[in-house]
């Protein structure tokens, strides 16, 4: 069964309910009046809980932003009260913190509360291959890193008795983090920031190859369009990354690199994988089908 299969499937499932649930934060947050990039410090909430966190601890879960923004987005939640400076170049929740972490919680687990996309019997099979991955993953030899897992496992676990699309999401989002450090541990050798190397797989996609498509895709990020134009000359620097017309593709060795660190990051996350026999495999791939579908389907009728 080919793995990479089984996780875009996944993923697919995921995507939807992740948006859902943005759409319900968006709401509370334009509600509350919090400045745009709230989603970074309610993400802080999310993974770390009440344990202290520094900007560096964030960017190994999410490193691909800029630590200028996002202390100035931590500032922002210091100003309403979310969080509090804890120690030298740190953060902690504050109680009104937590109370909204629970509370943008409960909302999105409520905005899909009347979702049944597939039986029960067969979502809960999806959710016990789910947490026999997870757990298989969590227990792997490093590299990769299991930080981002782990406090996302640990701080977003459902209560009991939620419903089991919750624990799907948990899964499978601590499964997503865990393929983040995955990831991570291919490139962090090249001594290179994280944006830099956000901006090589964009131009690896190859969709977004100039600096206006560049910027407008990853304006969320806060990083200014002059900072993109040099990471553009960093990575030409590097060889990585060439410029014809003000179109940027990869050279052979940015090619190489890149494509090396996507099959390592394949090997790292689906080594664990093998807690599932093919059998398994084959029937979480096709229940994860019938998930995504019905997923799709539910999103028509609304």
């Amino acid at each position: 069964m080919n793995l990479n299969s089984i996780w875009t499937v996944l993923d697919e499932s995921f995507d939807p309910l992740n948006e859902n649930a943005y759409s319900v934060w968006q709401k509370i947050a334009t509600e509350q009046g919090f400045e745009p990039g709230w989603i970074t410090w309610l993400s802080a909430l999310f993974v770390f809980g009440s344990d202290p966190f520094s900007t560096a601890g964030f960017m190994r879960l999410f490193p691909y932003g800029s630590a200028r923004v996002l202390e100035a987005r931590f500032g922002g939640a210091i100003k309403h009260g979310i969080l509090i400076a804890s120690g030298e170049n740190e953060y902690h929740a504050t109680e009104k913190g937590m109370d909204w972490r629970n509370q943008m919680t409960q909302a999105a687990s409520n905005s899909i509360a009347h979702l049944q996309p597939i039986p029960p019997p067969d979502l809960q099979k999806i959710v016990n291959y789910g947490r026999r991955i997870t757990e298989a993953s969590l227990a792997a030899p490093e590299p990769p890193s299991k930080f981002g897992a782990s406090h996302y496992f640990k701080n977003m676990y459902p209560g009991e008795g939620e419903r089991l699309l919750r624990f799907f999401i948990h899964y499978f989002g601590t499964l997503d983090k865990y393929r983040g450090n995955a990831h991570l541990a291919t490139w962090k050798h090249y001594n290179i920031e994280g944006n830099r190397w956000e901006v090589f797989s964009e131009i690896w996609g190859g969709k977004n190859n100039t600096l206006d498509k560049l910027f407008e895709e990853l304006s969320f990020r806060g990083i200014t369009r002059p900072e993109y134009a040099e990471f553009l000359q960093e990575l030409a620097e590097r060889g990585w990354i060439e410029e014809t017309s003000g179109e940027y593709q990869l050279t052979a060795e940015g090619k190489r690199i890149r494509e090396e660190a996507e099959a390592l990051t394949d090997k790292y996350f689906f080594a664990p994988w093998s807690c599932l026999n093919e059998s398994e495999l084959e029937d979480l791939f096709n229940l994860s089908t019938q998930l995504r579908d019905g997923l799709k389907s539910s999103n028509k009728k609304e």
